[in-house]
């Protein structure tokens, strides 16, 4: 697992005032100019493995001085340890996931599951969920105190690395719209907990269409290589040999820092890192780390003092 020393911390709470301006917009299909922010921003946010991204997601203890990351992050991996129950967000219906299901969701510090992020599912499960409780990007649980999820998901797969999921959302990179997960009005990928990467030809379609296994992968600091069975409309590949057979890699690369700025005004929706396919480009919003840490710092320097001395690694 990405692990909590006192290095890591650092250097994520670096990166929480670094990425300090960042502010949600509901705004939606609105241009954008897209700025880079050069390149010692780049060096900064390529520190962090390419796999450990989602920790971006990753929640803050505030009780604490100087604030530290806890355990809760939405993107954490578990495999159910009895059936779960889950409903949506009118909490009409319910449908139950199977013990033994594989899942990413935000988790109290007692084994209860807060939220389940339906992409991220198994296609088989995506299925039982969207037919059941409509085209929802996350369900929620029927009963707080669950029990589900009390040992992180700790096999090593293409969808999961030390614990977390690998890219739940990975959204084409584009100039014509406002990058908001609230609308998700651009297409993207994302990894299913069964391996399959999948293509959603719209932001707000969450229900799987377009999917292909991951056959076999390979990390390094900087790169995600996925070898699929076949090529997947939407996502560029490259047809190579594999034994007597062939497979169609894509190959996901960190790339330039950015902001989008609003054509006609200076509001921006906060620090953005390309993640390349070749010349195709795609995009992860390196959201929720440091608004709330900048905000702390104004009110209260004298708690970060200290730490901020010591990020030089």
């Amino acid at each position: 697992m990405f692990k909590r020393n006192r290095k890591n911390v650092l250097l994520l709470m670096l990166l929480g005032v670094t990425v300090g301006s960042l502010g949600i917009t509901s705004a939606s299909a609105i241009p954008v100019k897209n700025v880079n922010t050069g390149k010692s921003i780049d060096n900064l946010i390529h520190k962090v493995d390419i796999s450990n991204l989602s920790y971006f997601r990753t929640m803050y203890d505030y009780s604490k001085k100087p604030v530290m990351l806890n355990d809760q992050n939405r993107f954490q991996t578990y495999k159910l340890e009895k059936p779960l129950k889950l409903t949506n967000e009118s909490r009409h219906k319910v449908v139950t996931l199977p013990k033994g299901a594989v899942v990413s969701g935000l988790s109290d510090d007692h084994g209860n599951l807060m939220g389940v992020n339906n992409p991220a599912l198994s296609i088989k499960n995506q299925k039982k969920v969207f037919k059941g409780l409509g085209n929802w990007r996350e369900s929620y649980l029927v009963s707080k105190n669950n029990g589900a999820a009390k040992h992180p998901y700790t096999r090593e797969t293409a969808f999961s690395h030390n614990s977390l999921a690998s890219f739940p959302f990975l959204s084409v990179k584009s100039n014509n719209l406002w990058y908001d997960y609230g609308d998700f009005s651009l297409p993207f990928v994302s990894i299913t907990s069964d391996n399959q990467l999948v293509y959603h030809t719209k932001g707000s379609k969450y229900k799987p269409t377009r999917y292909v296994k991951i056959k076999k992968y390979k990390r390094t600091h900087s790169t995600v290589t996925y070898y699929l069975a076949k090529p997947i409309k939407g996502v560029v590949t490259k047809k190579v040999k594999s034994g007597k057979s062939h497979l169609y890699r894509v190959t996901f690369k960190m790339g330039r820092v950015f902001k989008a700025f609003l054509d006609y005004t200076d509001d921006n929706d906060g620090y953005n890192i390309t993640i390349t396919n070749g010349r195709q480009q795609f995009f992860l919003q390196l959201d929720y780390l440091g608004w709330q840490i900048t905000s702390l710092i104004r009110t209260s320097p004298e708690s970060f003092n200290g730490s901020l001395l010591m990020m030089y690694f």
